[in-house]
């Protein structure tokens, strides 16, 4: 099964980059209805030691540590342990940023809700302490926005002042207020402050291209929760999921990694299997115009991690129109490749969903040619698809040149490879409806 995922259904040729066989090993522990552990246990230590790192970048180091470990290497279980203590230290600092910036938007008689983080227990992550969380996502109606933000200015958070572009974002530019904090090295650092994310939008029709009218309504059925003993106001349970659909589908477009986003699905979706009375409320709740949009993840979460789905959620599935359903079988196992190698297969996927010239074309130019190219001395420039370049003893402009030669020849990969899948893909669908 584990293969499959992998496998492409579509000639890809040598484009294509391999997924490392203990990344393999990973899924196969982290499938939900068939879990197999054994290829985990045989991994050597180097191998561990780059699993490890990917975990780290994809966001799966506590679901990984949650695991049985007995058979795994002592060095890795003691890492474990040590990164499940911090991350339940952290989760204190966690609660107490948050009830500041609360106290702080409540002052200024500025309602919010929030989104992501520990929102995401109990359904998504049994407890909060076993998700990672760097930061706090807060919505705020656009309208309230720039008073949010001079809200938690004037208690002492500035803008993130490295040159991060956020123009593709959904909110205003990060807040952080790291005092004399510094980095150690260490990703679940029990007194690593927390920055703030002001988000404007629950679904950005400008980045997309794609109108979602129904989410205009999630704030008004906003909701009141409680966990691990202080209460925030949310999205109601069915508003949730679809949100987190949505940010899947976002990221998705956009290249980024999903890969810890559809973990946390691929969870409340096989513990709700049998959950009737959520998912007739889902049903009602929502259009089949967004149950089209929720499918795409749904079925990434199958996919990629075997969990159970209820009848309504695989009707969502069932009533993909036949491209879509085409892209997903040719292409679910391209998305997990965005994590070792750059493409743009989710290109074909968004165009489907678009109907305006200028929509496909504004699509078409932002996928194929980049936008931006960080200035030299940039964070941007240091970084390669989330992992730091080694750059000891070599000059700025040395640094910057491999950058520009870095990027360029990696859009020229990638749009290349893109564009022959793209045309491999269309010309299967044609020869199947012939």
């Amino acid at each position: 099964m584990i293969e499959s995922i992998f496998a492409a259904s579509i000639p890809i040729g040598k484009a294509a980059p391999q997924i490392p066989p203990e990344v393999k090993s990973l899924f196969s522990a982290l499938q939900l209805s068939e879990p197999d552990e054994t290829p985990i246990k045989i991994l050597s230590d180097r191998e561990w030691t780059s699993l490890l790192d990917f975990c780290k970048f994809a966001n799966l180091t506590l679901p990984v540590a949650l695991l049985p470990n007995d058979g795994l290497p002592n060095w890795v279980v003691e890492r474990f342990k040590t990164n499940l203590a911090d991350n339940a230290l952290r989760f204190e600092l966690v609660k107490a940023t948050y009830r500041e910036v609360a106290e702080a938007l409540g002052l200024a008689g500025i309602e919010h809700i929030v989104i992501k983080g520990f929102t995401q227990s109990p359904d998504y992550v049994v407890d909060p302490r076993f998700r990672a969380q760097n930061d706090i996502d807060i919505f705020c109606p656009p309208e309230s926005i720039e008073a949010a933000y001079d809200a938690l200015t004037a208690i002492g958070y500035e803008q993130f002042s490295a040159d991060v572009d956020y123009t593709m974002s959904d909110h205003k530019p990060t807040l952080t207020r790291n005092g004399s904090w510094q980095w150690r090295g260490n990703s679940f650092d029990p007194e690593m402050p927390l920055s703030i994310e002001l988000h404007h939008c629950l679904w950005n029709e400008r980045v997309s291209q794609i109108e979602i009218p129904e989410v205009e309504l999630f704030w008004n059925r906003r909701t009141t929760r409680e966990v691990d003993g202080h209460s925030f106001p949310c999205l109601i349970p069915s508003d949730h999921l679809a949100y987190l659909t949505l940010h899947i589908l976002r990221n998705l477009f956009l290249g980024e990694w999903i890969v810890h986003h559809v973990r946390e699905l691929a969870t409340f979706l096989h513990s709700h299997a049998d959950d009737d009375p959520f998912w007739e409320c889902w049903k009602q709740i929502n259009s089949p115009s967004l149950g089209s949009f929720a499918a795409i993840a749904f079925y990434l979460a199958r996919s990629w991690y075997g969990c159970r789905l209820h009848s309504i959620a695989a009707l969502d599935i069932d009533r993909l129109p036949a491209a879509r359903k085409s892209w997903l079988q040719c292409f679910s196992g391209s998305v997990l490749k965005t994590m070792f190698e750059k493409n743009h297969d989710a290109l074909w996927l968004q165009l489907t969903y678009l109907s305006s010239p200028s929509a496909k074309w504004t699509i078409l130019m932002r996928s194929f040619i980049p936008t931006r190219i960080s200035p030299k001395g940039s964070l941007a420039v240091q970084i390669r698809n989330k992992r730091p370049v080694p750059s000891v003893g070599r000059p700025l402009w040395q640094q910057y040149i491999a950058y520009l030669i870095s990027r360029s020849a990696g859009y020229i990969r990638a749009d290349s490879a893109t564009l022959w899948r793209g045309l491999c893909w269309r010309l299967s669908g044609r020869l199947l409806t012939r």
